[in-house]
């Protein structure tokens, strides 16, 4: 069964700079890499999958100068090394997704309500894999007020990327090294970023369509008033009646 999870065309259309480029190309494999693995898909065939993702991406890694993605050759444990793996890329993802907004704390994006719902599930998601793992108590208990203030700026008018791409960062790199639950955490995860990506390419769709707000018109300066001209004393008598 033949299956490609990039096409040449989605590899044509990559931005040129290398963090950007990096993290467009995971986010097209990984999101067509979720879609061709099905409940009803045969188990070599969901591994050929995994296999090829983690091949791009280390290729692609290596290309652009990102460390610690391994080929995946020799895998002992295949479903652990894949979920390792996958950690991994989240965490290289966003961090390059934070580095894109440091410099514009002012960039956030107005939710749907069906998308904070959705994301509030991730957010619970993540906090029963936290709950439930062996992580030390002190780091468990870090990683849920992380997402506590993650729940608190969902429920803002406006969501700033910013705040939300730190505690994801600080989300995957705190569960770095834990096992057991790797494949739905880092999942979870990716899956916020995209929803609030995906929200804020329509908001900024939706601006370019209806463009610049209209600027009002400034209104005419009032007409300069002509003084009347100055009678002569014999005008004003003449008028004075007798």
């Amino acid at each position: 069964m033949a299956y490609e999870i990039i096409s040449g065309r989605e590899f044509a259309g990559l931005p040129p700079e290398p963090d950007a480029k990096f993290a467009a190309l995971e986010e097209i494999c990984r999101r067509n890499m979720n879609a061709m693995i099905t409940g009803e898909t045969p188990e070599h065939y969901d591994q050929g999958i995994r296999t090829q993702y983690m091949a791009i991406i280390a290729a692609a890694a290596q290309e652009l100068g990102f460390v610690g993605f391994g080929y995946p050759s020799d895998m002992q444990n295949p479903m652990q090394e894949f979920d390792d793996f996958l950690l991994r890329a989240t965490a290289t993802t966003t961090r390059i997704r934070l580095r894109s907004t440091s410099g514009s704390p002012e960039a956030s994006v107005r939710l749907a309500s069906k998308t904070r719902g959705r994301i509030e599930q991730q957010i619970q998601k993540l906090r029963q894999i936290i709950s439930a793992s062996e992580l030390p108590e002190a780091r468990r208990k870090g990683l849920l007020r992380k997402l506590d203030e993650l729940s608190v700026e969902l429920s803002q008018p406006r969501l700033s990327f910013a705040k939300v791409l730190a505690v994801l960062a600080a989300v995957s790199v705190g569960v770095g090294g834990a096992t057991g639950f790797l494949a739905e955490a880092p999942q979870a995860i990716a899956t916020i970023t995209s929803l609030v990506g995906a929200d804020k390419e329509a908001e900024d769709a939706e601006a370019a369509r209806l463009g610049p707000p209209v600027t009002p018109q400034a209104l005419p300066a009032p007409a300069k008033q002509i003084a009347a001209p100055a009678r002569t004393r014999r005008e004003l008598e003449d008028e004075i009646p007798f």
